[in-house]
């Protein structure tokens, strides 16, 4: 080998060293410096060792801020100086150091390499909690409280209320969805996503709120008009029934009873009319104030309130009728109506009117003031029946055991609740009217001649009324 070619080769070989010499130094800067290109959460760690790296985390943590959408679309934040953030060193930079494989540096430096590190970091809980409960949204002025979806009355009825979602946050689960956020590094979380709102316990499709409305609009269905004449009507709609709305021991809903029999038993109080003052137009001009008799409407209060139960329950729309115990002529305010008979005792005389038209004037002999067996008078009864052919007798006579009188008539139509006075004939009187009945008169009876009582015989029946005054 000639001086010439080992003087190349030592070149050569001085160069090869040299190289080596400096690939072995970059690998050795690279085991403490990361490549060209790289980053980390963003931050450019180019050349830059460990130590640099993270200084730039802590000063990046210093500036960490967390946006908080809420429901309504604003945003509003928490720094890290309110929660006292800082940064952890958890060896993480160093780990990522190492993975760079510095020995195949020069495949490696020209690659961009962008690295996602969870950054730890420590804060205050006790700064978090405080900076949650700064939020505007956490402020009860601007807060509305979620509310269940409810049953509200109609006039109709009933209807559900919609539930209202309301924007109240759930404090413990704001904390928590921060504290995920601080800890994963987020800049940014909603919380709604987060499921940090208070929600209604009870919304509108509710299967049991909506079978409960069903049900009380069920009970409050019936629609019922009682006609009592003269204009004068009662209703029993939703309205009414919804103040009668209970619930049983159980809960549920159902119509009190009580107020049931209760209403009724007030329009008995209001519609009733035996022995109610009733103002009467006499003959002749002039008018009197009526108040005994037993002549006039008297509800049927039980049944007429187990009627209007089932009517109730079965939703029925329309009229009702009221049942009666005792019933007069008319449903008008005047019940009388304008059929009747009427006895003046003062005068003496009595006609009787059919619809409307007088049928019959005649004088009449009342009981007598003398003996103390006056016609009761001031009222209005009914007639109680009718009978030809009859026999009168008096009160039974204890020391003989024979009634006080007996006498015959032809036609007898009693009044009286008793039945023990009525209008009747009695052939043995000559004569009526004037002041007979003041030393002459009846046992109580209404004396009245032969043709005038059979005239009325033939047009009365049961219920007719009778007005004594």
């Amino acid at each position: 080998m000639t001086k010439k070619n080992k003087r190349l080769l030592a070149v050569i070989g001085v160069l090869f060293f040299l190289m080596a010499v400096a690939y072995a130094a970059t690998a050795f800067y690279f085991t403490k410096h990361f490549y060209s290109g790289t980053s980390v959460n963003g931050i450019d760690c180019t050349y830059q060792g460990t130590e640099e790296v993270k200084s730039q985390a802590a000063e990046s943590v210093r500036d960490y801020q967390l946006n908080i959408q809420t429901l309504e679309g604003n945003f509003e934040t928490v720094n890290a100086e309110q929660i006292q953030l800082s940064f952890v060193d958890d060896g993480e930079i160093e780990r990522l150091l190492k993975e760079q494989e510095p020995w195949f540096w020069i495949r490696e430096i020209f690659k961009n390499k962008s690295h996602e590190l969870k950054i730890s970091v420590q804060f205050s809980e006790e700064s978090l909690a405080g900076a949650v409960d700064g939020l505007a949204c956490m402020q009860e002025e601007n807060i509305t409280f979620p509310q269940d979806a409810s049953i509200q009355e109609t006039d109709n009825g009933y209807a559900i209320a919609p539930e209202v979602e309301g924007n109240q946050l759930d404090r413990e689960k704001v904390i928590a969805l921060l504290k995920d956020a601080i800890l994963a590094g987020k800049t940014e979380v909603s919380l709604a996503d987060g499921g940090c709102y208070v929600k209604p316990s009870v919304y509108q499709d509710n299967e049991t709120l909506v079978n409960h409305v069903n049900r009380r609009n069920q009970l409050v269905s019936a629609n019922l008009t009682i006609d009592f004449g003269s204009d004068r009507t009662e209703t029993i709609g939703a309205a009414l029934l919804k103040s009668w709305m209970i619930q049983d021991e159980a809960g549920n809903d159902m119509i009190d009873p009580n107020q049931i029999v209760s209403y009724v038993n007030t329009l008995a109080e209001k519609y009733n009319t035996v022995g109610s003052t009733r103002t009467f137009q006499k003959t002749g001009g002039g008018t009197i104030q009526l108040s005994g008799g037993d002549y006039g409407w008297v509800m049927d209060t039980e049944t007429t309130a187990a009627d209007l139960t089932e009517a109730i329950a079965a939703g029925t729309q329309g009229s009702f009728e009221v049942t009666y115990t005792n019933s007069a002529k008319s449903r008008a305010r005047n019940d009388i109506g304008n059929s009747y008979v009427e006895i003046s005792i003062d005068s003496q005389t009595m006609w009787c009117y059919v619809d409307g038209k007088l049928l019959v004037t005649t004088p009449v002999v009342t009981g007598c003031v003398a003996k103390g067996t006056e016609t009761p008078k001031g009222g209005v009864w009914k007639v109680k029946g009718r009978r030809t052919d009859y026999t009168m007798k008096g009160k039974i006579d204890p020391a003989t055991g024979e009634p006080s009188y007996t006498a015959h008539c032809n036609y007898w139509i009693p009044y009286s609740e008793d039945l023990t006075i009525g209008l009747h004939d009695l052939v043995t009187r000559s004569a009526f009217g004037g002041d007979i009945y003041l030393t002459n008169g009846s046992h109580g009876c209404v004396n009245t001649p032969l043709e005038a009582v059979k005239q009325i015989y033939d047009v009365v029946a049961y219920g007719f009324p009778v007005i004594v005054y």
